[in-house]
């Protein structure tokens, strides 16, 4: 049975379009929450591991309540050398979630074996032996990369990103050449926050958002930008 990380949140996605991202900055900036930057802006990069059959995204498209996605995520440049790379699996409840994060070491792409690469970050990174053997028994899928901005509303209770530039490829062009062949939506918004907060309060910071409330996965994004739903 899978274990439930101890981080669980609610996630509610907004997709800003058709507003342009310096419109979406200025509506965060005048929320009622006074929301903040709470960090520096970054790239954000991941590999998605899901099995040959795409279980993962299925069960998201058909919207199996216990669910799981698997992830390789870095920060910064997204070339064919990956540094401080990180294991990711994050785990759905119902409404809310949370994930698990394990180190890795650094990877360099192989163009003619890129899944040796995994394999072997996965082996020598502080990963627990469950989770190596299911991280096993799925491939790399796909890349995306995007932008992003954090917020943290004043009273700490709310975080908010917002992404754009989202780009997606398949997993053997990306690491045949670092090259990306889709785009996705022009901005999503995630705001983020823990179960006690999950009242009137959330609604009202969530209402206060003048955007379309959306099921917005980037992975389920992603494959269906290159591939209408199947990888070879």
């Amino acid at each position: 049975m899978t274990a439930i990380p101890p981080n669980l949140r609610y996630e509610r996605k907004f997709l800003a379009e058709p507003m342009s991202l310096a419109e979406t900055l200025a509506l965060v900036r005048r929320h009622p929450a006074l929301f903040c930057e709470a960090y520096p802006p970054r790239s954000v990069n991941n590999i998605y591991l899901d099995s040959p059959a795409l279980r993962d995204y299925h069960d998201h498209i058909q919207g199996v309540a216990c669910r799981s996605k698997m992830r390789i995520r870095w920060y910064g440049s997204c070339g064919l050398a990956v540094e401080q790379p990180v294991l990711e699996r994050k785990i759905k409840r119902g409404m809310v979630g949370g994930k698990f994060s394990h180190p890795l070491p650094a990877m360099a792409w192989d163009a003619d074996d890129p899944r040796r690469v995994v394999d072997a970050a996965l082996r020598c990174g502080d990963v627990p032996a469950a989770l190596r053997a299911a991280a096993g028994l799925r491939m790399p899928t796909l890349v995306n990369r995007y932008q992003r901005r954090y917020y943290v509303s004043a009273d700490g209770s709310f975080r908010l990103t917002v992404d754009w530039d989202l780009q997606f490829s398949g997993f053997a062009r990306f690491a045949a050449d670092g090259s990306f062949s889709a785009a996705g939506p022009s901005v999503i918004l995630e705001l983020k926050y823990a179960p006690r907060h999950a009242d009137l309060a959330a609604d009202a910071v969530s209402n206060a958002l003048p955007f379309r409330l959306a099921r917005c996965s980037k992975y389920v994004l992603g494959v269906q930008r290159i591939t209408s739903g199947a990888l070879p």
